[in-house]
């Protein structure tokens, strides 16, 4: 949970699987947002600040093909009209291909999906925290536990004996990457690693292109 200089609160998390139950999910973050910040000091209302939940999401959550999508409460009736709350749910789909996006997001959206990128600022700032933090012990850690899954995945399918076991390993570590927040870039490299000797670059990418 960040808040900025203004007293806007956001929520912002990566959801790596697309769930029925998303935009419930998403309400009950919301709901939480404005119970921990502001209910609880009993503020006026007058004085209550924006509240923003922002799912960062490597698939498309309403199958529009927007880059974005903004949603706030708006009259049935007349969907001009909005209900002046001050609070917003925004999903950042980073597969779509319709409306804008700051050029900052956008070069996120690429990097999620293991794309060339700009050396924008705002990018650069990205990449330079996530050198920073491969450097710490909670990433030493993290990457034993992956590799510990890798082959545990690698020798399940080796054991089946048949291919099919092998992509199945695959479809696993893949699976289990992408929940650690891994990108796409990343998760190559370690496919690459660990079947590289069993599936050619371009079978490793299409399996992650289908998982």
């Amino acid at each position: 949970m960040i808040t900025d200089s203004w007293g806007r609160r956001y929520n912002v998390e990566m959801q790596v699987a697309n769930k029925r139950d998303m935009d419930k999910r998403a309400r009950q973050y919301l709901f939480k947002l404005m119970e921990d910040g502001f209910l609880r000091r009993r503020q006026e209302y007058e004085e209550l600040h924006a509240a923003y939940v922002i799912f960062i999401l490597p698939f498309d959550p309403k199958g529009k093909g927007l880059k974005r999508y903004s949603f706030v409460y708006t009259a049935k009736e007349d969907p001009s009209v909005e209900l002046n709350d001050g609070s917003e749910i925004i999903y950042l789909n980073t597969k779509g291909a319709k409306g804008k996006v700051k050029p900052g997001l956008d070069d996120l959206y690429r990097l999620i999906e293991g794309k060339p990128t700009s050396n924008g600022k705002f990018i650069s700032r990205v990449k330079e925290t996530m050198n920073n933090y491969r450097r710490t012990e909670e990433w030493r850690k993290h990457v034993m536990n992956t590799e510990e899954v890798a082959e545990a995945a690698k020798q399940l399918g080796m054991e089946e004996g048949k291919k099919e076991g092998l992509i199945t390993g695959v479809q696993n570590l893949i699976s289990v990457l992408r929940d650690y927040g891994e990108d796409n870039q990343n998760i190559l490299q370690q496919l690459k690693q660990k079947y590289g000797n069993t599936f050619s670059d371009k079978q490793l990418e299409d399996f992650l292109k289908q998982s």
